[in-house]
């Protein structure tokens, strides 16, 4: 709260000195300054709100088949991590996941077999009983499988700092009859947030 009230002081102060270099009257710098650094102030206020209500979401309950929907619509703004085309990242316990991988063949309509190219979730489990830092691989909602524990810390600390969440480039191969569907990620790492995506 005292950074927020420091920075709107700031907005108005910053704003009445450029009015009086402008040789403008003193009221119209702070009007400005105020109106302005109360526009700043809410959206500080918001980010930090939305931030708190995903953090709660993802610490409720382990997800099961889905992640939580409020999870879920935060895909969009999430950021996007750097891959080199190699699509190297394994992805493990794709085998719990078979009506999901089946969902996802009819969403996306294609016939067994083949290869859907999309963007996956990249999700940090809290909750999760397995692991204290377990993080989700979901498309469209749906859970596909997880982060090999062995390499999910370092993901896991470094997605904690960017909401919880974000998204990658994924082949997701639908063998769903034969129960051999897959999930492979480009990821690299070090972990990049590639800007403008």
């Amino acid at each position: 709260m005292v950074s927020g009230l420091v920075r709107f002081a700031l907005v108005v102060l910053g704003f009445f000195v450029l009015g009086q270099a402008l040789h403008l009257p003193p009221w119209m710098g702070l009007t400005v300054g105020a109106v302005l650094g109360l526009a700043l102030a809410g959206y500080f206020w918001y980010q930090s709100k939305d931030q708190i209500y995903t953090a709660r979401q993802l610490a409720a309950k382990p997800f099961g088949l889905r992640v939580p929907d409020a999870v879920d619509l935060a895909f969009d703004a999430a950021p996007a991590l750097a891959g080199n085309n190699t699509y190297s990242q394994r992805v493990v316990g794709s085998w719990n996941y078979g009506s999901n991988f089946s969902e996802l063949r009819n969403l996306a309509d294609l016939p067994d077999g083949e290869m859907l190219e999309v963007q996956a979730a990249l999700v940090v489990e809290p909750a999760n009983k397995h692991s204290r830092h377990a993080v989700t691989v979901s498309v469209a909602g749906f859970v596909v499988g997880y982060i090999p524990d062995i390499e999910a810390e370092a993901l896991f600390r470094f997605l904690q700092n960017h909401r919880g969440i974000a998204r990658v480039n994924c082949n997701v191969y639908l063998n769903v009859t034969s129960g051999e569907s897959r999930v492979e990620l480009d990821l690299t790492r070090p972990y990049q947030i590639v800007s403008g995506v």
